[in-house]
């Protein structure tokens, strides 16, 4: 499953159109940023949007109002692609599936066109018709249950990213068959935090870092001229726990592991990561993968989709140009490519882990 082979590296359609994008919202909030005004100032802000906290700390002119204008994109981009949300864009879709098309804004447009090519990259591996699986399980919900076979069976008929159909002509969306549903958790925060990154180096923002769930997204270097950095966590540890330091600049890192949303039955640990192949929570060698990548949206996708594939798999990929990794597998070595190499330090203190370069 060679499913990156044929891509370049380029910068998606989530970061090319995100210029546009937030030209207009600055627009609509009036914000206006003239350096000649302004000295530059570092202010720190949380919100809580997509079911969690996102933290972020941003040094430039009026970085105050910087933290508003991005806390304000995240929420509105929350309300449009929620699942939960009734009346978000991605519900209506799901509301309509199979009956008809849904015009939609050109952000959500875009976002799913983006997430339909990465579908295709993984072959299906990372797929946004999952929610048939997710709803099933409902892992991240009050009530999680390990369905029955049929269930699992009936949910899966209902899983093909190609029954997504994208009428560009008038930005309608619609799902071929009734009961298909979209669900965006394994971009989402990647692709908010892309846009919010850019949102706020526009407004004149220029060093600075948000924390977006398992997603950490810089903006170039700290005051001193030091790099940002941020622990790797311990997936077997407690939540302070952490096994290296990565250092980070102008970069993304999205993780993703079976440590986050879990429930346990029987013994057994039923993570939020569901494989649309199988209709059950990954069942590879790895327990943690977290990708470093320029495009905040295909790290999350790659870190998702690694995760599943497993180690054999994903260490073909220690020489891609355009992203690096740290793999943790289930014996607790931990697998780092050429460029994560040159950025993380292991804490000697973690207990049992062993670091392996493979490049």
């Amino acid at each position: 499953m060679n499913f990156l082979l044929n891509h370049s590296g380029k910068k998606t359609v989530i970061t090319v159109v995100a210029s546009l994008i937030l030209l207009l919202f600055l627009a609509c909030f009036g914000f206006y940023w003239d350096s000649r005004e302004k000295e530059w100032t570092t202010s720190t802000g949380s919100v809580f949007v997509m079911d969690t906290f996102v933290d972020q700390k941003l040094s430039g002119a009026d970085s105050k109002r910087a933290v508003e204008t991005v806390n304000q994109l995240l929420l509105d981009f929350e309300n449009r692609i929620s699942v939960y949300r009734s009346s978000s864009e991605i519900a209506g879709i799901n509301q309509n599936a199979g009956v008809a098309y849904v015009k939609v804004s050109p952000e959500t447009f875009q976002l799913l066109k983006t997430a339909k090519e990465y579908c295709a990259l993984s072959k299906g591996l990372f797929d946004i018709t999952i929610g048939p699986l997710t709803d099933l399980w409902n892992i991240t919900g009050a009530n999680p249950r390990v369905p029955d076979e049929r269930e699992i069976e009936a949910a899966l008929e209902l899983v093909n990213y190609e029954d997504l159909l994208l009428r560009e002509e008038d930005c309608s969306v619609m799902l071929r068959r009734q009961g298909q549903r979209l669900n965006l958790g394994g971009m989402a925060k990647g692709a908010a935090g892309a846009l919010a990154i850019e949102v706020a180096k526009s407004c004149g923002v220029h060093s600075g870092y948000l924390s977006v769930g398992g997603n950490i997204f810089t903006i170039g270097k700290k005051e001193d001229g030091s790099s940002y950095r941020f622990g790797v966590r311990d997936p077997r540890g407690e939540s302070s726990d952490y096994i290296g330091i990565v250092e980070l600049t102008d970069t993304t890192m999205a993780t993703s592991g079976d440590y986050e949303r879990y429930f346990e039955e029987n013994g057994v640990r039923y993570h939020h990561i569901l494989n649309p192949d199988t209709g059950y929570p990954g069942d590879s060698d790895l327990i943690s993968v977290s990708v470093i990548c320029e495009d905040g949206a295909m790290a999350d996708f790659l870190s998702t989709t690694l995760f599943l594939a497993g180690k054999e798999k994903a260490i073909e990929y220690a020489e891609a140009e355009f992203f690096d990794f740290i793999l943790i597998d289930r014996e607790k070595n931990v697998y780092l490519s050429k460029g994560a190499c040159a950025c993380f330090t292991p804490n000697e203190q973690a207990k049992g882990y062993r670091f392996i370069n493979i490049s």
